[in-house]
């Protein structure tokens, strides 16, 4: 995954979750320098196989090393370079995926890491097999190598599922960049977050309190609630959707008109809305997606 970083009073920089298959890598001392900063972090998996030897559904989490009150209240010591993060392997009907995932989950998190659920599509899983499995931190919405590779790498349908359920969960857009086959996976999907240093700590606390958004190539400035509506700005695009929690026929998608494109988009509140969130979709379809703000105590002020 790649992360490009704006910081207040700080240059821009970039940065580069590293993983290989379900081996742990840090290379902060080999590759990291002063703008460029390595998060060492891990894929690890639990694979269901059926008889005959063939994948039928499985969980990919991305372990990513946490801040430092994460690793110091670890429950395990924290992974080492390139150590083997053993797959949890299950055969035939010996499968319970919340189960398998809780399991997963709960094993990244006691080594002090970051948890984020990867391409539940591509990995045949069905929601009742990881929604509701508590230690993950953030979904993988958009994964630009599953998407060129067969299309499934869309995932936002599961994110308002888990919102809708009163899930407070963040999502993130990677690449899951692999340098080999006859279609491109690199810089096809990232985050930026807002930080006030280009430090580990600080781009992790940022990343755990949602200070970011997610792209494909689309730029966000800011998303806020203010006097009561719900303003998105952002680069140039063709169309930004208004999704919101509630009742049905809430949320608008407000479309460039004339040539004209939009650059920012405004939803009045109605004091129904359990959260709202912003999609801004360029004209090539590029797509970048804010974090949701839960609008509970708005509704409540307005009883």
């Amino acid at each position: 995954m790649i992360v490009e970083s704006s910081f207040r009073g700080w240059e821009d920089a970039r940065i580069v979750l590293s993983e290989r298959g379900d081996f742990y890598t840090d290379y902060r001392r080999e590759l990291g320098e002063k703008n460029f900063l390595i998060l060492p972090g891990v894929e690890a998996t639990a694979v269901l196989f059926d008889d005959e030897g063939n994948t039928v559904r499985l969980h990919h989490m991305n372990g990513i090393l946490g801040t430092e009150s994460m690793q110091k209240g670890a429950l395990e010591s924290t992974f080492s370079h390139m150590e083997k993060v053993e797959p949890d392997i299950y055969y035939g009907t010996d499968w319970d995926g919340n189960k398998t995932g809780k399991k997963l989950a709960e094993r990244l998190k006691n080594h002090g890491c970051i948890v984020t659920y990867n391409h539940p599509i591509w990995s045949r899983v069905r929601p009742e097999d990881f929604i509701n499995i508590p230690d993950i931190n953030m979904l993988e919405i958009f994964n630009y190598n599953t998407v060129n590779e067969c299309g499934m790498g869309y995932d936002v349908t599961y994110w308002d599922l888990m919102l809708r359920s009163g899930r407070h969960i963040n999502a993130d857009a990677t690449d899951d960049n692999h340098n080999g086959g006859s279609f491109p996976d690199s810089f096809g999907g990232y985050i930026v977050v807002q930080a006030e240093e280009l430090s580990h700590e600080a781009i992790c606390q940022a990343i755990l309190n949602g200070e970011y958004y997610s792209s494909s190539g689309p730029e966000i400035y800011d998303w806020k609630v203010e006097n009561n509506q719900f303003v998105v700005n952002c680069s140039a695009v063709e169309r930004i959707n208004m999704i919101v929690g509630g009742p049905v026929a809430l949320g608008v998608t407000r479309l460039a008109e004339h040539g004209v494109p939009l650059t920012e988009a405004f939803y009045p509140l109605t004091g129904k809305e359990t959260y709202i969130r912003a999609e801004c979709i360029d004209e090539h379809g590029h797509t970048a997606w804010t974090n949701p703000i839960w609008l509970s105590e708005f509704a409540k002020r307005r009883k």
